[in-house]
C-alpha cells in the first residue's frame, strides 16, 4: 500500500512537471517598462530640412508658378492655401509642442529600431504632459538623438537644432494665437 502511495506522488509530480504546471518559485520579474522621450521641436527641424520635405516643397512651389503663367487663379489659391497650412503646422511643432506623428511616419524604421535597441515600450513627446501622465514612475530615455540621426543636418542646422534646445517651447495655445495673428 505504501509503495503505490509513493509511486502515485511520483506518477503525478511527473505528469505536473510534463504539463508544464507552475513552478513553486515564479520566473523573475520582468523587466520594468521604460518609455522613450524626444524633443519634437527638433525632429519637427530636421524633418523641414529633409530631402524629401525640401523636395516636396519645391514641387508645390513650382506648381504655384506653373498656375500663375497659365492664369489658373484657383489652382494658385489652392496651393498657397496648402503651403500656409504646411507653413502654420511646422512652426507649431517647431515652436511649440504640437504633435510630431507625421515626422515619426517618415522615420518609421528608425523609430522601430530606436525601441529595440533601448528597450522602451513607446515613444512620447517630452512636451506631452498628458501622454506621460500615465508614467510618471516609469524610467525615461531620453532618444532625441538617436531619432534625430535619420536626418542629414549640416552643421549650421545642427548649430540651430543647438539652439533650439536652450529654449522651452511656446505653450501650444500661445503658439496657435500668434499663427492666426502672422506673427508666428
Amino acid at each position: 500500500m505504501k509503495e503505490t502511495l509513493v509511486f502515485s506522488v511520483i506518477v503525478t509530480v511527473v505528469f505536473m512537471v510534463s504539463v508544464g504546471a507552475p513552478a513553486a518559485n515564479p520566473t523573475p520579474a520582468t523587466r520594468p517598462e521604460r518609455i522613450g522621450v524626444y524633443d519634437s521641436r527638433v525632429l519637427a527641424y530636421a524633418h523641414f530640412w529633409s530631402e524629401a520635405e525640401q523636395r516636396e516643397q519645391s514641387k508645390m512651389f513650382a506648381a504655384a508658378k506653373e498656375a500663375k503663367t497659365k492664369g489658373d487663379t484657383n489652382r494658385l489659391v489652392e496651393l498657397k492655401a496648402q503651403m500656409k497650412q504646411r507653413q502654420e503646422k511646422n512652426h507649431l511643432q517647431v515652436f511649440s509642442t504640437a504633435p510630431v506623428e507625421d515626422v515619426l511616419a517618415t522615420i518609421k524604421g528608425q523609430v522601430e529600431l530606436v525601441q529595440k535597441q533601448t528597450g522602451v515600450s513607446r515613444l512620447l513627446s517630452k512636451w506631452d504632459e498628458a501622454g506621460l501622465k500615465p508614467y510618471r514612475s516609469v524610467e525615461k530615455v531620453d532618444v532625441t538623438e538617436q531619432l534625430l540621426s535619420s536626418f542629414k543636418l549640416d552643421a549650421k542646422q545642427l548649430k540651430v537644432v543647438s539652439e533650439i534646445r536652450k529654449h522651452e517651447p511656446l505653450p501650444l495655445a500661445k503658439a496657435k494665437e500668434l499663427v492666426r495673428e502672422g506673427k508666428l
